[in-house]
């Protein structure tokens, strides 16, 4: 029997601000006093192997640099959760030295700054989540007098190698301002972004005592299978995030034309990871709803089945799927960020409020 429907939540949006290094993103997001995520904190450790190179070090402004799959699972737990691990990066050492949550509070908008903001666009509109999407245009003197200093007091890195850098990015800047335009931000001067981004959280404001009580739903039919193993703390279950999400959650997908749901499973666990089922290895657990972890003011309806079907290893996953990770089946949450040795992700809500407790029922 299915459960009644989940009551579907106004997650918080986000604004995207970015702008040349040291320009004053990060100031002009504290004069609104929004929770704020520095994305400079999701750069890759230095001792990466797929770092870009240029001028004989590291090239820090090159998107390689940083991993923009972990900062779009801590926004999107931030939007939808409230709270998010989020890594504390020291640039003097080019690594990640620990980490610390973000607690949201009740504020109705957060804000991300960095230089790869532009990134993130695509992602956070199609969730539903993209409020805005500002760039800083301060005139180049200033912004390179300005990321001097603060690099110089902060010994990021070595004198010479921070003039040789600057004066590098203070040729390039109208180049990235106008990128940065392209790409679909708006450019403001800080006092001009500071006064934006306070309507802005007016009208997030007013938006969610409007719109909270009655909210629209659309129906999405999926289907989805747990592959389950025994691991060193127990039973556990696969969990995959898709190319573009934020959020973990089962293999599987829509269901196409006129299939039924344990067909639609068999294709996508192929598509997916490569892997042919037969319909016997398919246990059905159960059918169940709950709010899409990546489509806005959606339910889905989703059949899902059980596997101990074995899968190689190493598993490499594909398609529309960018990772995979085994998620214990005493994992506790909300929705939220679950902790674990490389981090905090965020698991669906089918899988947290459905999924899980099935499994450890069983």
């Amino acid at each position: 029997m299915t459960p009644p429907r989940s009551r579907l939540a106004a997650p918080r949006r986000i604004v995207l601000v970015a702008g040349p290094s040291g320009s004053g993103k990060g100031e002009m997001a504290r004069r609104c006093g929004l929770p704020t995520v520095g994305l400079d904190e999701f750069y890759r450790d230095l001792d990466d192997p797929g770092l870009p190179r240029r001028f004989g070090i590291v090239d820090w402004d090159d998107p390689v640099s940083w991993d923009s799959g972990a900062a779009l699972q801590a926004l999107t737990a931030l939007a939808h959760d409230g709270s998010a691990e989020i890594p504390v990066y020291s640039i003097s050492e080019s690594r990640r030295k620990g980490s610390q949550v973000l607690d949201a509070g009740d504020a109705p908008l957060i804000v991300a700054e960095g230089i790869f903001a532009a990134e993130l666009i695509g992602p956070l509109a199609s969730a539903g989540l993209l409020a805005d999407a500002l760039v800083l245009d301060r005139p180049t003197p200033v912004v390179f007098g300005l990321r001097l200093a603060r690099d110089l007091a902060e010994s990021r890195k070595p004198p010479l190698t921070l003039l040789r850098r600057g004066w590098a990015l203070a040729g390039e800047q109208q180049a990235d301002v106008s990128r940065w335009r392209e790409a679909g931000m708006r450019p403001l001067g800080l006092r001009a972004g500071t006064t934006r981004l306070r309507r802005l959280t007016s009208m997030a404001e007013a938006e969610r005592n409007i719109t909270a009580p009655n909210l629209r739903t659309d129906q999405l039919r999926i289907t989805a299978v747990c592959f389950l193993r025994e691991g060193a703390a127990g039973t556990e279950v696969l969990a995959v995030r898709k190319h573009g999400t934020g959020s973990y959650m089962q293999v599987g997908g829509k269901l196409e034309g006129n299939e039924e749901a344990w067909q639609a499973a068999i294709r996508e666990v192929h598509e997916e990871l490569g892997v042919m089922l037969e319909p016997g290895h398919l246990e059905l657990l159960g059918e169940y709803e709950a709010p899409a972890a990546n489509e806005p003011d959606t339910v889905v309806h989703s059949t899902v089945f059980v596997t101990r079907h074995a899968l190689p290893e190493p598993l490499a996953v594909q398609a529309e799927l960018a990772e995979h990770r085994w998620i214990p089946l005493d994992t506790t949450g909300t929705g939220t960020g679950m902790g674990t040795g490389t981090g905090s992700i965020r698991l669906a809500p089918l899988m947290v409020h459905h999924i899980l407790p099935a499994l450890r029922a069983r």
